[in-house]
């Protein structure tokens, strides 16, 4: 019995895989037919296979002229600051409106005066010695000239000497006449001193004595600077360089006439539209020694709006400019935003996509600007496609125009009404 086992259990073991082949290849003729009978059912595929087409809007590649833009920040400085100082010693008897911290005044406003009792005093003083030093005068000249008749007189034919005439005494005379003039001149400059006038038309920045203090005549009154424009430091690096000439010499021709400057802080007075126009003046005459920058200096007119609607700008103020540069020549101003990879773009060329890589002459914020590497017909990619394979075939979508913009011409909307307006 068990030598029987033996060899039947390994004759049913063969005969279940034997079965269990069978079965799996029925299975597999019994699909490939169904498949067959499907494709015949569905018929041969008509034409040939057509590629999908990438969709992308362009951007037509043109030559043109640009012209370069510096971009500089500086801070808003004065032109004239000036410590105000007393010319006479004395005690402040009054103070100006127009002398308060951030008030404004104009040329010749007398900021603040002196007492002025003792220099009264010292003018009619003078006054009386001009007096007297003009009578002596007037009695050495009648000495001299009574002194000529009695040489005359006399009978002498010899020339008198000065001594006899009395020269020596009447040019003596003549200058003590002078010299208490000058006296009189000085005591009425000092006078006229005793009021503190604004040399010229600006604004207070810190005003340092108060009523009634006794100053001298090197005493610091306040801290003034002048209104009629402020100006700008700005740095200018090596590369900037390259496409702009700074004014290093007497009436040379630069590219900076129109300096656009805005407000990097906005406040209320200075919105972040607000745009002021300088002017460069100058260049410094030596590169910063731990920059290596060169630094131009700008002059922006009115900067506190008193002459027109412009918003106040103020000493210390950041602002941002734009100096414009050398014009470049038939170039390519590619916007940045169609920049596939870096110096690399998309372009549409016979109708296929292909990638260029581009050599920048110049880069801004917001564009490229390169000379080689467009060929006539060439159209730009604007559309951001990272992975698009090169030479595949394009697609090109048309711009928004104003049709989508146009209002619904539906038959319900003209169905409206029609409202009649007053004319």
């Amino acid at each position: 019995m068990r030598a029987f086992l033996h060899i039947l259990i390994p004759l049913v073991i063969l005969g279940l895989g034997v079965g269990a082949f069978v079965g799996m290849k029925g299975l597999k003729d019994m699909g490939f037919k169904l498949n067959q009978d499907k494709k015949s059912s569905s018929g041969p595929p008509k034409g040939k296979f057509t590629q999908p087409k990438i969709k992308t809007r362009v951007m037509a590649l043109e030559t043109s002229d640009h012209t370069v833009e510096l971009q500089s920040q500086g801070v808003i400085r004065t032109h004239n600051a000036t410590t105000l100082t007393a010319q006479v010693s004395g005690r402040v008897a009054s103070l100006s409106p127009q002398f308060e911290d951030g008030a404004y005044f104009n040329q010749g406003d007398v900021l603040l005066k002196l007492d002025i009792a003792d220099f009264l005093t010292d003018q009619e003083s003078a006054k009386a010695q001009v007096a007297r030093a003009e009578a002596a005068f007037a009695q050495e000249e009648a000495r001299a000239k009574q002194a000529l008749l009695n040489w005359k007189d006399a009978g002498f034919e010899e020339k008198a000497s000065d001594l006899v005439l009395r020269k020596p005494q009447l040019r003596e005379a003549r200058a003590n006449v002078s010299s208490a003039k000058s006296s009189l001149e000085r005591a009425t400059r000092n006078l006229a001193r005793t009021q503190v006038r604004a040399p010229y038309d600006g604004r207070v920045r810190k005003r340092n004595i108060g009523l009634g203090q006794q100053v001298g005549a090197s005493t610091a009154l306040g801290e003034i600077f002048s209104t009629d424009f402020a100006e700008v430091r700005l740095p200018l690096t090596t590369r900037d360089l390259t496409y702009y000439t700074p004014p290093n010499k007497p009436n040379s021709k630069t590219y900076s006439n129109n300096v656009a400057f805005r407000s990097i802080l906005s406040t209320n007075n200075t919105p972040e539209f607000a745009q002021w126009i300088g002017t460069i003046l100058r260049a410094e005459g030596e590169l910063d020694t731990d920059s290596k920058q060169l630094f131009l200096i700008a002059r922006i007119d009115d900067p506190f709006g008193l002459k027109s609607e412009k918003p106040p700008l103020f000493i210390g103020q950041p602002v941002r400019a734009t100096i414009p540069a050398e014009t470049l020549k038939d170039v390519y101003v590619i916007p940045r935003r169609a920049l596939s990879e870096l110096h690399e773009i998309l372009i549409i060329r016979e109708e296929k996509l292909k990638r260029i890589k581009i050599k920048p002459i110049w880069s801004s914020e917001n564009f490229i600007i390169i000379r080689d590497g467009i060929i006539l017909g060439d159209q730009l990619c604007t559309t951001r496609l990272p992975y698009a394979p090169e030479g595949d075939p394009v697609e090109i979508i048309p711009e928004p125009n104003d049709e989508e913009n146009k209002p619904d011409q539906s038959p319900e909307h003209r169905k409206q009404p029609h409202r009649k307006g007053h004319h």
